[in-house]
């Protein structure tokens, strides 16, 4: 059988290859390198590109341009877990990539991260794409990714003494959403992979971007078929199932929030928005949209608080909404269809963001407090 014969056949048959595995994680990523290539990677879709405005509510940016994390890998077939020290980035004070743990058994899952526990429910049976939320998986679970990459053999090596195949993969067409998380950026441009020859375990995934490395994952020290605890892997482990929550929160309608805020709940008249309650230290934030639509159909959304996350519009154009109200706008000079406005109403803070200048100040005229 040729190299690559090999690699895919020892991929798609990984499960009933070992019994268990052991292993350091290391993860490092250039970040100004993966925010260009998001960024690349949404024109070339044709995506409109949001531009930040003036006033932006930042989040801290991190002192350090490359960022790196250590962790640790305990597996089995049908189980995994994943233990995240602190990245560099949240050493450095940027509040991100803090400590992270993840346990998976079949397709239930738990994550822990600062303290808030999320994953699939008790009453909700695992839905195939625990990939996409738990993005080791790929590394024990590398059948996924056979069917949404091109892949072809590059050369035979030597990982660290054991045997393993370098190829080189890149994405197939319109396979976006069922590509699992490979890193950060599911959509980069080709992905170096290092599959172990014995196993078809995933000991190396690396991230291209327009011919720059952005990101890479890997397995150091892997350990096989060592005695593991089964209790590790116990999901009540990270959180129990009253705490845990599904990592796509259902918007309710916006009348059902009001009691969970501390200011008045606004809505637009004549139509059916739903929305979700966001906490951190600035306080509750509902963000809000159109009924029904996802993050990629939002034309216009707005969010809205006692003053949490709203963005500093003073050096935006003042203007007057038709019922008189007093508001602040702001497009982009290369993008006049991209508009944003803040205001106050009925003691609330809101920002109206959309597209199309007429339809997001109709919207934005709309907006009264809600009736419970």
């Amino acid at each position: 059988m040729s190299l690559l014969g090999d690699a895919l056949e020892s991929m798609s048959t990984s499960a009933g290859r070992w019994a268990s595995l052991q292993a350091d994680l290391h993860w490092w990523a250039d970040r100004a390198a993966l925010t260009r290539a998001r960024t690349a990677a949404a024109a070339a879709r044709g995506t409109p590109v949001d531009i930040q405005p003036p006033g932006f509510p930042r989040v801290p940016v991190a002192a350090v341009a490359v960022d790196e994390q250590r962790g640790s890998l305990l597996a089995t077939p049908r189980t995994l877990r994943v233990e995240w020290h602190a990245s560099a980035a949240a050493a450095a004070g940027a509040g991100a990539g803090g400590a992270v743990v993840a346990v998976v058994r079949g397709e239930e899952w738990r994550e822990r991260r600062a303290g808030s526990v999320r994953g699939s429910q008790v009453t909700d049976p695992g839905t195939g794409l625990t990939t996409r939320w738990v993005r080791e998986l790929v590394f024990v679970r590398p059948w996924r990714l056979l069917s949404c990459l091109h892949l072809k053999a590059c050369d035979a090596l030597d990982w660290h003494g054991r045997p393993a195949t370098w190829l080189r993969a890149e994405p197939r067409e319109n396979e976006f959403w069922s590509v699992p998380s490979l890193h950060s950026l599911t959509d980069g441009d080709a992905y170096d992979l290092v599959v172990d020859s014995a196993t078809g375990v995933l000991l190396d995934l690396t991230t291209w971007y327009a011919d720059q490395e952005v990101e890479r994952c890997w397995l150091g020290d892997p350990r096989f078929d060592a005695p593991v605890d089964p209790a590790s892997f116990d999901l009540e482990t990270i959180g129990t199932a009253a705490e845990a929550e599904s990592p796509i929160r259902r918007a309710r309608p916006l009348a059902s929030l009001a009691d969970e805020v501390d200011f008045t709940v606004l809505s637009p008249r004549g139509e059916h928005y739903t929305g979700v309650v966001d906490t951190d230290e600035g306080g509750s934030v509902v963000v809000a949209h159109p009924s029904g639509g996802g993050p990629g159909g939002w034309h216009r959304w707005f969010t809205q608080s006692g003053g949490a996350r709203m963005a500093d519009p003073a050096e935006w154009e003042p203007i007057q909404l038709p019922d008189g109200t007093h508001a602040r706008r702001w497009s982009p000079s290369g993008d006049p269809d991209q508009v944003h406005l803040r205001f106050e109403r009925a003691g609330t803070q809101v920002w109206v963001q959309g597209r199309g200048r007429r339809d997001v100040h109709r919207l934005a005229a709309s907006l009264e407090p809600v009736s419970r």
